[in-house]
């Protein structure tokens, strides 16, 4: 979920970028108020939620009435990470046999509204390069345009999932927020796949997704060669 600190600043989670472990800490840090909307809303779907049902409405209404009205443009801080390694992660957590590819939301039905619904069916019983590549004939530049739709509305803080720890300390500070800076940074990873081993790229599938997802490996300070920002953070 989209979280709501105690301090009035909000957390938008992107996925594949560590949210997972950030809400964690957020709540055992006793940082967090409460979630808000739907676990990957982005600031669109945070505020026009549509109708997703009379008691997600009346909670979302709530939940900003009563922590979001006296904010309106709280301080707001997500993460992002190097393209390459957001396909990377995302094959390896979907190709678990636990899940199976598990379908995300559904891509034409506004109720069952969900970032990734655009990639469903697209890696069951396909290699990564395959579906990197399946992934780029459909939406070229995927992961540049999955940032964009979180970080072109007002955002005061974009993190790094490669330097996820630091980055959360470095947000929490400037918001005023006291921490344990030793469990924060001790902390171990969540919601990382069972894979030992990362997906080799083919060369030629690799030079294109760098190509298509420029965009974010500049905008964000990137280079071409994620295993230079490859701090093996949460996921």
């Amino acid at each position: 979920m989209a979280v709501i600190l105690k301090n009035g600043a909000l957390f938008l989670h992107i996925p594949k970028t560590g949210g997972t472990w950030v809400t964690r800490i957020l709540r055992e840090t006793g940082l967090m108020r409460c979630s808000i909307g739907h676990r990957h809303a982005n600031l669109e779907h945070l505020l026009a939620p549509g109708y997703q049902g009379l008691g997600r409405r009346l909670e979302w209404m709530w939940k900003r009435s009563l922590y979001l009205n006296t904010h309106p443009r709280p301080f707001t801080f997500c993460f992002v990470r190097h393209p390459l390694d957001w396909y990377e992660s995302f094959y390896l957590y979907k190709n678990q046999p636990s899940l199976q590819w598990e379908r995300d939301g559904e891509e034409n039905n506004f109720h069952r509204w969900h970032p990734n619904a655009v990639l469903n069916g697209l890696g069951e019983g396909r290699d990564f390069n395959t579906f990197v590549s399946a992934v780029m004939d459909r939406y070229p530049g995927y992961v540049s345009a999955l940032f964009n739709h979180y970080t072109f509305r007002p955002v005061d803080f974009i993190g790094k999932q490669e330097n996820l720890r630091q980055d959360l300390l470095t947000v929490l500070e400037r918001t005023g927020c006291a921490v344990d800076e030793t469990m924060i940074l001790s902390k171990e990873r969540v919601n990382r796949s069972e894979a030992s081993t990362r997906p080799v790229w083919d060369p030629a599938v690799r030079s294109r997704a760098v190509r298509l997802e420029a965009a974010a490996i500049t905008r964000f300070g990137y280079t071409a060669d994620p295993s230079s920002f490859d701090g093996r953070s949460p996921s």
